[in-house]
């Protein structure tokens, strides 16, 4: 989940380190910081996600052929809607949201 920042800027609601969702507080134009509470907040984005095994995805070949060609042609969203395909889909469950 991303908002905007300034200009055309997103900023991720993401934090890497805690691998949760933080919420994010703007102090005007150019300045934000993520709020390292941890809360229902940072739940919610959770709400609506899908774990796709990959037995499962193996028996939707046309699925799956559809999946990758987004994941390799679309980088740029499925970077921000899908996590753990970087190991070429081999035995990692992916998850949706």
């Amino acid at each position: 989940m991303t908002y905007k920042g300034e200009g055309d800027n997103e900023l991720s609601l993401w934090n890497e380190e805690d691998g949760l969702y933080y919420d994010a507080i703007q102090f005007g134009p150019g300045r934000s910081q993520q709020l390292a509470i941890r809360s229902l907040v940072g739940l919610i984005p959770l709400y609506a996600t899908l774990t796709l095994e990959p037995s499962v995805i193996n028996r939707f070949p046309g699925f799956k052929k559809r999946m990758e060609w987004f994941i390799d042609n679309r980088p740029e969203v499925a970077h921000r809607n899908m996590a753990n395909m970087r190991s070429k889909y081999l035995n990692v469950p992916i998850f949706l949201t």
